[in-house]
């Protein structure tokens, strides 16, 4: 593989993906949808992204780089700006035929039966409303959501089999899955064509109304390691190596879960870097993103990584729409908006991060992002302002 020194980050958010590299000693470039303080300041260029036309958006840019890494909010999206050169030698990670594919929840529900994965009861919103008794066999409630995209933004119930049928009907193209209680997980790895290593073990956290989040299966952060016992962990990487080998994935790859009552339950695979790269490098002390491009090029981490501390990562969210009118750079917080930024209602205003030597100490570092966010936010833009 050729020398990879100038790499550029693509998606809706890379500010997580352009500061790890930079960390690493890679000249990195960033496009993304926010342009956040701390993006631009770990990016030798920022290309700003319009969130709406985020695809659009990329056949614009201009840049003479290494090395190309697809983020979320880019799974499905058309490359058709890079030359067929390019796409073989640029693409720092999965190809993106196999991103779209894996991505692709339904796709992924069939490959998990036939490998035999514990996985949630899935069928797309055509497939009830084209056999109305599929829907005799669901244990209620059901999750609804796209079957592209990430976050949780758009996942919502469905309580009963009659709001089920009507759902799928409105929205044939949206999956519907059998909700699953229990403690929302992830597993981050490392792998080539040859093997996978699982790197951390992880608590998501979903949905939190103390950070304000605007749904029940919202992204809010994560919390590394996860907390449970030994032989949980172990099955959890055991079932997220056989599973990114059997996928064929490269580079850093995450696979999310549930445990029910111990058991691994596995609801998708994202692969690309995750939400949880900041927890993982802080827990483990590993580079991610330089992991990530060895393995691209075909080399491994020869033994499973040590974890050293915990580390807790808070995504606060706006209440309401208001102006950002103080300021927010400060240690212990990330995805820093730039003052006069208009943030509106739900959407995410900055992440607050924090270390410690037990879960609760890192978390309750991380969660005083929330005081710190909303003082800095206006009640209504323009309505008043309050000082820095």
């Amino acid at each position: 593989m050729h020398r990879i020194r100038k790499i550029l980050a693509i998606g809706y958010s890379v500010r997580h993906i352009v500061c790890s590299g930079s960390r690493a000693g890679y000249e990195m470039y960033a496009a993304d949808a926010f342009g956040d303080v701390d993006t631009k300041r770990c990016a030798k260029r920022h290309f700003l992204l319009n969130p709406f036309q985020l695809h659009a958006g990329v056949k614009m840019l201009n840049v003479e780089i290494d090395g190309i890494i697809i983020g979320s909010g880019f799974e499905s999206v058309d490359l058709d700006f890079l030359t067929a050169d390019d796409m073989n030698r640029k693409i720092l990670g999965n190809a993106p035929e196999l991103t779209k594919e894996v991505s692709n929840k339904a796709w992924l529900s069939a490959r998990l039966d036939d490998l035999g994965i514990p996985h949630p009861r899935t069928c797309t919103g055509r497939e009830i409303a084209e056999g109305e008794e599929k829907a005799k066999h669901f244990h209620y409630p059901v999750v609804a959501k796209p079957a592209y995209g990430g976050g949780g933004t758009a996942n919502f119930f469905c309580r009963t089999e009659k709001e089920l049928i009507r759902c799928a009907k409105q929205l044939p193209e949206f999956l519907f899955q059998e909700y699953i209680k229990g403690t929302p997980a992830s597993v981050s790895l490392i792998s080539t064509k040859r093997e996978a290593v699982s790197v951390s073990v992880n608590e998501q956290l979903i949905g939190l109304n103390s950070l304000s989040a605007p749904g029940p299966f919202v992204y809010c952060g994560n919390v590394s390691p996860l907390v449970t016992k030994f032989s949980v962990s172990e099955r959890m990487c055991e079932l997220a190596e056989e599973l990114t080998q059997e996928l064929g994935l490269v580079g850093s790859n995450g696979v999310d879960f549930v445990l029910a009552d111990d058991e691994p339950i596995v609801i998708e695979v994202n692969p690309r870097f995750q939400g949880s790269l900041d927890t993982v490098e802080l827990s483990t002390g590993l580079n991610l993103v330089d992991a990530h491009v060895n393995a691209v090029k075909g080399e491994i981490l020869m033994e499973r990584v040590e974890v050293r501390r915990y580390a807790a990562k808070a995504i606060v969210f706006a209440k309401q729409e208001g102006m950002v009118m103080g300021n927010l750079d400060r240690d212990g917080i990330v995805d820093i908006p730039e003052k006069g930024r208009i943030i509106r209602r739900g959407e995410p205003i900055s992440t607050g991060i924090g270390i410690g030597d037990s879960r609760e100490c890192a978390l309750a570092e991380a969660m005083l992002i929330r005081f710190n966010a909303e003082s800095k936010l206006t009640a209504g833009v323009g309505e008043y302002s309050q000082g820095p």
